[in-house]
Order: structure tokens, then sequence, then C-alpha cells
């Protein structure tokens, strides 16, 4: 995906900067694998996105603000051990994704945002009645 828009460039829009969408990224991919029967189900799915622009102009003075790409992958699995009783098990973010914001000019992009949650892992039972 390719789109530019005219953005403001000052309070009163008698200035303008062309450029890049924001929030769209050129490119985005989702899939998803799962199999499931009686007492097993299980599934992994990945998602992609590219960079993209989240603010244009940005803040204090930054020409613009983005985020960089990103590769996420999350696995869940249960398995029916009685009729009333499963256990179940989910991990997010299994690629240890960060969220990794900046802001430059185009030719510097100096890291303005940086968090690392860590992949998480849930386990559990599930009883029904």
């Amino acid at each position: 995906m390719k789109s530019e828009i005219d953005y403001c460039n000052n309070a009163l829009c008698t200035a303008f900067v062309t450029d890049d969408l924001i929030n769209l990224s050129p490119t985005a991919y989702n899939a998803t694998l799962y199999y499931e029967d009686a007492r097993f189900s299980a599934r992994v799915s990945a998602a992609y996105r590219d960079g993209y622009l989240q603010n244009v102009p940005g803040r204090n003075g930054n020409f613009v603000e983005g985020k960089q790409e990103t590769l996420n992958v999350d696995a869940a699995a249960s398995l029916k051990i009685r009729d009333n009783v499963t256990l179940t098990f989910e991990g997010l973010n299994l690629t240890d994704e960060v969220n990794h914001q900046w802001v430059g000019d185009g030719a510097r992009e100096s890291t303005s945002v940086y968090h690392h949650t860590g992949r998480q892992y849930y386990f559990g039972v599930r009883y029904t009645f």
C-alpha cells in the first residue's frame, strides 16, 4: 500500500509538507495455522507489519515520527483430559518484539520510545460443570 497526503506544517496551515499517510504500513501480512479435534487444539499466528509514520510533522521540531517494523508470533493449545477438564497454554510475543518508536528527518531516526515487555506464557486449567 502506498499513499501520500499534504499535512499542515504550521498552526495556520499556511505551509504544507507532503509525506506518507500516517499509521499505514506499506506491507502487512497475517497468517494462522491451526489444528483441532475432539481432544486437542492448537494454533500458531504470525503478523508482520512494515515500519510506518505516526506523526507528520513530528512534535518538538522533528520532521516526522514513526514506528519500526514488527513480526509478532503467538501460539495457543488446549488438551481435554476429561469430559469437563481442559489444560490450556498460551504464548504471546514469542518473537520477543519491542515497541520501538522514533523521531527523525528521513536521514536520521532517533529512538523516542523503547518498550520491551518480553515473551508471555500462560498455563491454565478449565473446568466445566
